[in-house]
């Protein structure tokens, strides 16, 4: 995968979740959005997938659930000190979906690990599909630190499915990490981009349970 692949994927993500309303037409409104800014950044950053590339490169992370998707799996950051989903820096590795599933064995040691793949039940119009649509996109911006200056995160998220009775372990770049029902998670973390989270993944439950 290359930037070609990136920019087919945030297409796709265009044409799925920011053309159509399965949530509120303000999500869907912001949705189409942040994949312009994205296909936009990517078309323009030729080092966008290393983190030294500023003012911004590629994060990966996945938001990972049970199966029957009524339980999460969040870390409370470190560095951050909120309760988020699990990810990190592309770190040249173009493959998006490899950086997400990578992260999500490394942030929480769970092996049992898959992609969930939701595309065409939630999505008819699109099939057949050949690669995965990440479930979200964000951009936020990271202050200034004493090792790195001040820029954006260029975040490509996807669900990946693991078994709750599995206990996770806590990485070096966690206080905790712990299931949570969606109400339990509401509760630890008020974030925007996590309720939106939430929110997609309720409404792809009642397409595929």
């Amino acid at each position: 995968m290359h930037r070609q692949d990136l920019l087919d994927i945030i297409q796709l993500y265009q044409d799925s979740w920011g053309q159509n309303q399965v949530l509120s037409g303000r999500v869907q409104q912001r949705d189409f959005e942040i994949s312009k800014n994205f296909l936009d950044f990517v078309k323009s950053a030729d080092r966008c997938f290393d983190r030294t590339n500023v003012p911004g490169h590629i994060t990966g992370s996945a938001l990972i659930v049970n199966q029957d998707l009524t339980q999460v799996l969040l870390t409370h950051h470190k560095k951050l000190d909120i309760w988020l989903q699990l990810g990190g820096h592309a770190d040249g590795n173009h493959d998006v979906v490899d950086v997400a599933m990578t992260e999500a064995h490394e942030e929480s040691g769970l092996q049992d690990l898959s992609l969930l793949k939701y595309e065409e039940a939630i999505f008819p119009h699109l099939r057949p599909l050949k690669r995965a649509i990440p479930f979200d996109l964000d951009t936020h911006v990271i202050p200034k630190t004493a090792t790195s200056p001040e820029h954006w995160h260029f975040d490509v998220r996807f669900l990946i499915v693991s078994d709750s009775r599995c206990l996770p372990l806590i990485s070096d770049e966690s206080h905790d990490v712990r299931w949570f029902t969606f109400n339990d998670a509401r509760n630890v973390t008020q974030e925007d981009s996590m309720e939106r989270q939430f929110k997609k993944t309720e409404a792809i439950r009642k397409h595929l349970v």
